[in-house]
Formats: structure tokens, C-alpha cells, sequence
């Protein structure tokens, strides 16, 4: 079990990789690159995917972005920030 989820609109528990599993599903059944997508954290989202043992196998990081976009009212500027992100997710890993 992954203990790195959302804690609040775009703030996430941190991204530990030394106590977080780069691969492993949360309580709520999601994924770190889509917990990271969500909160709109280029830092940790860069970061999960960066790891050496990532596998986006299943992940689904821009439907979480737009949820995240959606749901917060400062969800675009976050979003806006994440889209590079996003776009060299999609080019690598799509």
C-alpha cells in the first residue's frame, strides 16, 4: 500500500521515493504519477516519472489533471503549469 495521496486541493503528502512506491496504488486506488497530476505538482509528478523503476503501465495522469482543474479554484494556473509536464509524459510514454 502507497501511503503518498492528496491531502487537500493541489497539496499532496510529499513524494518521498525512499518511502513512497513509485508504481503502487494509494487507499483510493490511485497511482503516484496520478496523485502528483491531480494536486497539479510539477515537481512530484516530474519526479515519479523520472524514477528509474516507473512504469506507466495503467496510469492515467491527464484525466487526474483535468479533475484536479476542475475541482479546485485555482485548478487552471495549476494546470497551465503541469501542461509541459503532461505534453513530455504523453511524447515518452503514449
Amino acid at each position: 500500500m502507497n501511503h503518498y495521496q492528496l491531502i487537500t486541493h493541489g497539496q499532496t503528502s510529499g513524494w518521498d521515493a525512499s518511502t513512497n512506491d513509485v508504481n503502487g496504488k494509494n487507499f483510493y486506488g490511485m497511482l503516484s504519477v496520478e496523485v502528483a497530476a491531480q494536486a497539479g505538482d510539477v515537481d512530484e509528478f516530474t519526479a515519479i516519472v523520472s524514477h528509474p523503476e516507473f512504469n506507466p503501465l495503467g496510469a492515467r495522469p491527464h484525466m487526474f489533471a483535468e479533475v484536479g482543474r476542475i475541482s479546485d479554484g485555482y485548478g487552471d494556473a495549476s494546470f497551465k503549469r503541469l501542461e509541459p509536464a503532461l505534453d513530455a509524459y504523453k511524447a515518452r510514454f503514449l
